[in-house]
């Protein structure tokens, strides 16, 4: 089952791989206990590494646990890279010479498998853009109308002494867990326990970086939205809240708060 995909941003990846597991785990809410409409789920996906069940954290559907088997599964489904994880080839039934070709070793051996994990572990997210008067009133909107209900502003990642991410304070603006976006964003392709409508909830650090690096706002798991607020205006089920209070907000307000989201 096809489903398209814009690659989500790396920077950050290896200080959300040290977030603790309890800390996401202690916002999943999948029988909306408190009633407030968000019931954000955890989705619990194969470790190729580790060969076990174990949080997924990555991906638009948090389907990778870890950073090498996010590393190693994106340069084999998106390059068609072999490697130890994925020793492929990568052959649609229809491309028979491929399937009948014989294979030629692993294309990303393990010290590159190493170094790249590496690099995606220690790429830094965006330093926060100056706070102006009208993000600051946009922070206190984003919390007002339910945004961080989903969008969860900072986390601690655990202690280690042996890395440089440990004990930091970040703001990563997610939860890492599922949620119902509705019949707009659906796509209707499962993922280990996640349906066809529900998404990980992306960060939103380095959103305001976004433009100048890619050249583009183009946004969501597809790229269909052009811009943050025609993304907000795509949010469904669990956010439809939110995006109505959004919708009716006054024109000035609804610029101040795109002005804090373009400040992360």
């Amino acid at each position: 089952m096809l489903s398209p995909r814009v690659a989500p941003a790396l920077p950050g990846s290896g200080l959300i791989a040290a977030i603790p597991e309890a800390a996401i785990l202690a916002r999943a809410d999948p029988e909306d206990a408190d009633g407030d409409s968000i019931s954000g789920r955890a989705n619990f996906v194969w470790d190729t590494v580790n060969e076990g069940m174990r949080l997924g954290r990555f991906g638009w559907k948090a389907n990778q646990a870890g950073l090498r088997q996010q590393a190693a599964a994106a340069a084999f489904g998106d390059m068609g890279l072999t490697s130890a994880l994925y020793p492929g080839p990568l052959c649609p039934p229809a491309q028979r010479a491929c399937r009948a070709a014989e294979a030629g070793g692993v294309e990303l051996a393990g010290p590159r498998l190493t170094a790249l994990t590496a690099y995606l572990r220690y790429l830094a997210p965006p330093e926060r853009q100056a706070v102006s008067g009208a993000a600051a009133r946009g922070e206190a909107l984003f919390h007002g109308i339910g945004c961080a209900a989903c969008h969860t502003p900072s986390y601690r990642t655990a202690a280690d002494p042996e890395t440089a991410l440990s004990g930091r304070d970040i703001a990563p603006y997610s939860d890492f867990l599922l949620h119902d976006m509705g019949d707009g964003l659906a796509d209707n392709r499962p993922e280990f326990a996640a349906t066809g409508r529900e998404w990980r909830t992306p960060p939103l650090w380095g959103l305001g970086s976004l433009k100048a690096v890619n050249g583009h706002e183009f946004l969501l798991h597809d790229g269909r939205a052009r811009g943050v607020a025609e993304a907000i205006l795509w949010h469904g089920g669990e956010s439809a809240l939110a995006r109505n209070a959004f919708r009716t907000l006054p024109a000035t307000e609804r610029e101040d708060l795109l002005a804090f989201l373009r400040s992360l």
